[in-house]
């Protein structure tokens, strides 16, 4: 063999040898349905962003606070004059001030009465956070409803999985058991093609349930602002638990705890305080006003050779619009109107809220009884396969039999599971409705 073939066999056995780079996997994970809402609420892009607008809200209430107290301004200004001011006498013209003119002064102000105006709106402020807080409560409970949701969506088509399996498990038994009837002559062809037809579905139907695995986990995954492509495990409920039943309670406590009812009534304290503050406009702002000035012909202003070179002054002002043709009255009589159009809003949602969760009630109610029910037909309709089976083995009963038994226990399996997390879903919908995490 020549030297060159040698080194392309030794080049080839390197590269056969060489490690091959497989893309690295998310690491699996496992949550009960409350951890993976905690986790959600803690990752949550969207809860930090009203987090950060709380936070600006609260800039602005401390903005308004400020106009409480006194401010301070320090003006200074320079002004060079092309010939020397002058004061005309009977004598003759007098000097009268310097060529370079330096001034400085420091004003403090402080507000003493406004007509409330000022605590006013820093009322108005406060209530501005508490929207901004209201509005990330919503959110929090928004995104801990679809979490749930997402999880039992998740165990759902794990469950779907699973019975597509056991589907395809079974079909593939019953087509080996096909051939070997088949090959002995005691079945015709078309009860074989049956069965492989059967099986043929039973794998499809298997890979788009395998398909909708990944897609409940990449959107579970997204709701925790997660690596899409993580594997995440859900622990399946040990028990369903029983639907309360007092509707009058749980209506009072949904329109306690709904945070829309509270922002509502949060508009309602809104209006009021408009009011008060367009009723402030008839009063006088009284305002005290402290001041020290400078002029001079330096930078300091310290010097001045014509009068005194600093001075100061104590004043009380006081400003106050005494007609307007009629805005004031017209901006209470709006706040007034707002402020009944709230409460009867309130009354309506107060409605709409109860009856949310007598209808999510029914709902669950619906649900726990299609529980019991699918149970009940997935036991029938196993037992029924398992008949049919012994049957086909015996040669009393069709291929087609066979392939109808499995589809009833399939369908029976499906009615089930999606009766089973269709009422955790409304488990999660009723605390929704009710305000609750």
């Amino acid at each position: 063999m020549k030297m060159k073939n040698i080194y392309l066999v030794i080049l080839g056995l390197m590269v056969v040898a060489a490690p091959v780079s497989v893309p690295a996997k998310a690491p699996g994970v496992s949550f009960s349905v409350d951890e993976a809402v905690k986790e959600a609420i803690l990752r949550s892009p969207d809860l930090k962003e009203a987090a950060e607008t709380i936070a600006g809200e609260q800039e602005a209430m401390n903005t308004s606070r400020a106009d409480l107290f006194t401010t301070a301004t320090l003006n200074y200004s320079y002004t060079g004059l092309d010939k020397t001011p002058v004061q005309k006498t009977a004598r003759g013209n007098v000097p009268a001030g310097h060529t370079n003119q330096y001034h400085w002064d420091l004003t403090l102000a402080q507000p003493l009465f406004t007509g409330f105006a000022l605590t006013t709106r820093l009322d108005i402020a406060k209530l501005g956070v508490k929207d901004r807080e209201i509005e990330r409560e919503v959110e929090t409970l928004d995104l801990a409803q679809d979490v749930k949701k997402a999880c039992y969506n998740l165990l759902l088509t794990q469950k779907m999985l699973m019975v597509a399996d056991g589907e395809v498990n079974s079909l593939t038994a019953h087509r080996d058991e096909a051939r070997q009837f088949y090959k002995q002559g005691l079945i015709p062809p078309n009860d074989l093609l049956r069965s492989e037809v059967a099986l043929a579905d039973s794998i499809q139907a298997r890979e788009k349930a395998g398909a909708n695995v990944k897609s409940a986990m990449a959107l579970l995954n997204t709701l925790m602002d997660a690596d899409i492509n993580r594997t995440v495990t859900i622990k399946d409920i040990d028990a369903v638990p029983a639907p309360p039943f007092d509707l009058e309670q749980l209506g009072l406590h949904a329109v306690e705890k709904r945070p829309v009812i509270q922002g509502l009534k949060n508009n309602v304290d809104k209006t009021v305080l408009s009011e008060k503050l367009a009723k402030s406009s008839r009063y006088p702002a009284i305002s005290l006003v402290g001041r020290y000035e400078q002029n001079g012909d330096g930078v300091e202003a310290a010097d001045n050779d014509y009068t005194n070179s600093h001075n100061s002054s104590l004043s009380l002002q006081a400003e106050w619009t005494f007609f307007d043709w009629g805005k004031t009255g017209s901006r209470m009589r709006k706040a007034r109107h707002d402020k009944k159009a709230l409460q009867e809003k309130i009354r309506g949602m107060e409605n709409i809220i109860r009856l949310e969760v007598k209808n999510t009630l029914l709902n669950m109610a619906v649900a726990r009884k299609n529980i019991k029910t699918a149970k009940q037909s997935l036991g029938q309709a196993r037992e029924n396969y398992r008949i049919t089976n012994v049957q086909y083995a015996q040669q009393v009963a069709t291929s087609s039999d066979v392939l109808d038994a499995r589809s009833f226990l399939t369908r029976a399996d499906t009615n089930y599971y999606q009766a089973l997390y269709g009422y955790m879903a409304s488990l999660a919908d009723l605390d929704r409705a009710l305000g609750d995490q």
